[in-house]
């Protein structure tokens, strides 16, 4: 693998105030050849007036512009937010899944330093008729018995035709139980009108291994599910090494998550074509970067000798990542953290684009990697 050009796609250093602070990427491709990016904005990592923005480039990421700047308070009044945005390219259409936030009191943090728990959460999808310059009203998709829930990425369809909705669930602001995680879907089979059917990815009954942050890829020739997690031992009090896990092309069933070996967070898997699969991941231990890493059999191996660093972060080690860690500090963490959520998209020439958020403490921008392999 070879880095073979980057770019920004929003900078924050000089964007408004309340647009300073840009993470969570997604990345995809238009039929027509555009590609459309979407992240979070905010004045802080975690900020009462977070909101989404769209970009498109019509030039294979060499220039950007606005598409879509923000729902604003939604519904007005409400003081709920929009936190996430994934959008999917279905035919001509633009389907979007997004995470919206009751921050009715900008005092409180996402996440209660008491409990853990978070703010209260919907999952809203939405249609774009025009690649995302305006959006249909977002409809809320029923999640329970599972509160707590966040969007984990952009809806995949499935090779039968049917679409599936990935989020994880955790549990609410002010429930003191220790909490059950689950990376979960939600299926549709009448083209996201309904999301009736559940299907449990990844989840630890005893709530001992975490299975954070999965990301999914869909393999395009057998249609069969691979998904990657972000991977915390609570008992030991730290991260483990990044898990796998392989599901059925209709994503009902799925395999018991196992260790890659890989030590890292977020990680983002697709499989390509030809069998490889691609994998684009956040290295928090020292030195702090990100990086790409492939596997020549479905996952099950990883070429760690011949992974590309494609961003290094300067300044030494990130914070929480000397040890053992207590489970709460993790959110003050986060809020800290200067880079990380990549996003990979497969282009027509068989090169790989990557988008990411980095910066510093003033502020964190949207930036692309393209990569030839």
């Amino acid at each position: 693998m070879r880095v073979l050009g980057t770019g920004t796609i929003f900078d924050a250093t000089v964007a408004p105030p309340a647009a300073r602070f840009c993470t969570f990427p997604s990345l995809v491709r238009m039929n027509d050849g555009r590609l459309i990016a979407g992240f979070r904005v905010g004045s802080a990592k975690d900020s009462a007036d977070e909101d989404v923005h769209l970009m498109v480039s019509d030039d294979d990421g060499a220039t950007w512009r606005m598409q879509f700047a923000g729902f604003g308070e939604f519904p007005p009044g409400s003081g709920g937010r929009i936190r996430g945005i994934a959008v999917t390219p279905l035919g001509s259409r633009l389907l979007a899944s997004l995470l919206w936030v009751d921050h009715s009191d900008p005092t409180l943090p996402l996440a209660s330093p008491q409990t853990q728990g978070i703010l209260p959460t919907k999952v809203l999808v939405a249609w774009s008729d025009d690649a995302g310059r305006s959006w249909e009203a977002p409809r809320e998709v029923p999640l329970l018995p599972h509160k707590g829930n966040a969007t984990t990425g952009s809806i995949l369809l499935l090779k039968d035709g049917r679409l599936a909705l990935p989020y994880e669930a955790w549990k609410e602001y002010d429930d003191p139980s220790p909490g059950l995680h689950h990376a979960a879907l939600r299926l549709s089979d009448n083209g996201g009108a309904s999301w009736d059917e559940l299907s449990i990815v990844a989840h630890d009954p005893q709530g001992h291994i975490l299975y954070w942050d999965q990301r999914l890829t869909v393999d395009p020739l057998s249609g069969n599910l691979l998904a990657m997690f972000w991977t915390h031992d609570r008992r030991a009090q730290r991260d483990i090494d990044i898990h796998i896990a392989w599901g059925s092309s209709d994503g009902r069933q799925w395999s018991q998550p196992i260790s890659t070996g890989i030590a890292g967070q977020i990680c983002a898997p697709l499989t390509l074509p030809d069998g490889l699969v691609f994998a684009a991941y956040v290295h928090r231990h020292h030195p702090p970067s990100l990086r790409a890493i492939l596997s020549d059999d479905g996952g099950r191996t990883w070429t760690a000798a011949e992974e590309l660093v494609f961003y290094e972060k300067r300044g030494g080690q990130e914070s929480g990542m000397g040890g053992a860690r207590a489970f709460g500090d993790y959110w003050a963490d986060m809020s800290v953290w200067t880079f990380g959520h990549p996003a990979p998209l497969l282009l027509p020439n068989g090169d790989i684009m990557v988008a990411y958020y980095a910066g510093d403490e003033k502020a964190m921008g949207i930036h692309w990697v393209r990569i030839g392999l």
